[in-house]
């Protein structure tokens, strides 16, 4: 599977009262992958994936969250504006605002906080419609 195949799993699960929005903007990089909006909230998301886990606990998992979309997604926590990056692998999501880290996440950390799919998907409905 591919990022983009694992959005769009995650777009068919999401209640259908939550606005969704791939954006694809190639004149402003760094500009999150997906905005959310429900009658409670909004966010922006980026997602990066990675089809499997590496082979060694401690072996990081190179997730490639560019200096741009970090520099992008910090400028706007800082304004307020919920923010987040999902690393998805296999069947598992870290969901998270420590943007800084997450090129740097190792095998047995994002197990300790990955979530199931079903789960991100609540945590994100929570944000925009619960």
């Amino acid at each position: 599977m591919q990022e983009r195949h694992f959005i769009n799993k995650i777009h068919q699960k999401l209640s259908s009262t939550i606005y969704k929005w791939k954006i694809n903007d190639p004149y402003h990089g760094g500009v999150p992958d997906c905005f959310y909006s429900g009658p409670k909230g909004l966010c922006f998301i980026e997602y990066k994936y990675k089809k499997e886990l590496p082979k060694k606990n401690d072996t990081r998992i190179k997730f490639n969250l560019t200096t741009q979309q970090c520099a992008w997604l910090i400028s706007r926590k800082e304004e307020g504006v919920p923010v987040f990056v999902a690393l998805g692998v296999g069947k598992s999501v870290v969901f998270t605002q420590d943007f800084e880290a997450v090129n740097n996440l190792t095998k047995s950390q994002f197990i300790d906080k990955a979530m199931s799919i079903d789960d991100f998907i609540d945590e994100l409905e929570k944000i925009c419609i619960k």
